[in-house]
């Protein structure tokens, strides 16, 4: 299903097969807080669709209760958290031995993706 923009309460409670008493319970107990029109409406964007997705897969398929989902969607944010400060730190660490050993620098992981642009295109020659 392709999804992109924002969405209604009502089409997201569409989408996943719940009531929107049910999302507005998880807005009220901070599992998710969508965003709001000037008007006060509820308009959910594709990270709240995927927040959703883990909620109700935790509620449903794991048999987690609400509390337990809250847990876990903390848990979940801390060590997102950690994995960027961890790859920040062994950028540092990185670096920092490399000039110690008159190494080039390393590149950012990023830089040295190939990146899908006329540089590397790779299609055959039109045909004249």
């Amino acid at each position: 299903m392709e999804r992109r923009g924002t969405y209604s309460i009502s089409a997201v409670a569409e989408m996943f097969g719940v009531h929107p008493q049910t999302l507005r319970a998880y807005e009220r107990q901070g599992l998710i807080t969508p965003e709001r029109t000037a008007g006060n409406t509820r308009r959910y964007t594709e990270e709240h669709i995927e927040e959703l997705e883990i909620i109700l897969n935790l509620t449903r398929e794991l048999g987690v209760n609400r509390a337990g989902v809250e847990v876990i969607l903390h848990m979940r944010k801390q060590l997102a958290a950690m994995r960027l400060e961890a790859q920040d730190m062994m950028r540092r660490i990185y670096r920092d031995i490399a000039l110690q050993k008159n190494l080039p620098v390393p590149r950012p992981l990023a830089d040295l993706l190939v990146r899908d642009d006329d540089r590397f295109d790779h299609r055959p020659p039109a045909a004249e």
